[in-house]
């Protein structure tokens, strides 16, 4: 008859309690589904800063106002006026450089006329050089009243009418007396004619004399004339040149409030562009700064998700350990002991013939 032998290995009871246990825990962890909506990867929002430094280069490119959507991304530009930062100070180098090309051909204009200047001056000096030295007759007939001949002619007329009432007089006498014709009348006319004479000629040298002088007046004045005209035309040609130096001088002006312009020009917008690079600076800073955060956070909430499965994995691996090197406790086996017929038929040819002759001494029944 067979026999079955059953064994059977165990554990510690406390042991097999904890296997149990956490052979249970582990099946309701794994059905259970973990939400990873906490710790999926997140994009932190555009910050002010950084819609700011954006806004300021859309404005200094002459765009309108930026929309922005609800993570901070631009969305939309609105209607701008088209006109970069920089271009009113262009516009106004411009306008300033057009403004000096009048003064600079008011300046060449002035310059001509101050050096036509010199001409009519010259001239004058030439005319102030001949009236120096004598006078010449041609000068004193030029420079005397034409009518002082005129004026000792009406004078010698009058004092020979003055004179021939007096010789009539003294005639008249010379009858009464009885004396007319003798020595003492001719004596007396003699006296009369040498006085008369004398001051027809007094009156003469006067007259000349005071044509002289007013002739050489009126040459002293000429002389000044033609030096006060030289230097009045010299002056002029003074004034005009400094009047060509004040319009260069308002050209240069012009011009370097053009160059300014310009300067502004270069300059506004790498100041603009500067100012929008720190702001957008610092919105990386701060988009950096809220993204560290975010992900933070998302650690945070992954570390606190997978917390039980990191648990149990602890666990397991302590549980694991305690099996190994702990003795056990009740053991038992079970295992079936071979039967007559399988211990001949194990015995192979010899088995099969010492199986045919126990057939033939009938210790099989019902064998044929």
């Amino acid at each position: 008859m067979a026999e079955t032998t059953t064994t059977i290995s165990r554990p510690a009871p406390f042991i097999e309690t904890m296997g149990k246990t956490f052979g249970e825990g582990i099946m309701r962890l794994g059905a259970k589904e973990v939400p990873t909506t906490p710790f999926a990867p997140s994009v932190a929002d555009q910050a002010v800063l950084g819609q700011e430094a954006q806004q300021a280069a859309a404005t200094q490119a002459g765009l309108g106002q930026l929309q922005f959507g609800p993570q901070g991304q631009v969305t939309g530009v609105g209607a701008g006026t088209g006109v970069a930062g920089y271009q009113p100070y262009l516009t106004g180098a411009e306008q300033y450089g057009a403004a000096a090309a009048p003064f600079g051909t008011a300046a060449g204009t002035q310059a001509a006329a101050a050096a036509g200047q010199v001409t009519p001056m010259t001239g004058y000096g030439t005319a102030a050089a001949g009236l120096t030295g004598p006078m010449s007759t041609a000068q004193l007939a030029a420079y005397e009243s034409p009518y002082t001949n005129q004026v000792i002619q009406a004078m010698r007329d009058q004092m020979a009418d003055v004179k021939a009432q007096q010789d009539i007089g003294r005639n008249t006498q010379a009858v009464g007396a009885g004396a007319f014709g003798g020595a003492r009348q001719g004596v007396a006319q003699s006296v009369a004619d040498t006085e008369y004479n004398r001051m027809v000629g007094q009156m003469t040298a006067q007259q000349e004399q005071a044509g002289f002088a007013q002739a050489q007046q009126a040459r002293q004045q000429d002389y000044a004339n033609q030096l006060g005209l030289g230097q009045y035309t010299q002056g002029i040609g003074q004034y005009q040149s400094q009047l060509g130096q004040q319009q260069l001088g308002l050209g240069q002006y012009q011009q370097g409030l053009g160059q300014y312009q310009q300067g502004m020009a270069q300059l506004q917008p790498q100041l603009a562009y500067g100012q929008a690079g720190q702001l957008g600076q610092y919105g990386q800073q701060d988009l950096a700064y809220r993204q560290a955060i975010a992900d933070t956070e998302a650690q945070a909430a992954k570390m606190s998700a997978y917390e039980p499965y990191q648990r149990y994995g602890f666990m397991g691996e302590q549980l694991t350990g305690i099996m190994g090197g702990y003795p056990g406790g009740t053991r038992m086996q079970t295992a079936p002991s071979a039967s007559p017929m399988q211990q001949m038929l194990g015995m192979g040819i010899a088995g099969g013939l010492g199986y045919a002759g126990m057939k033939n001494l009938g210790m099989f029944p019902g064998g044929g």
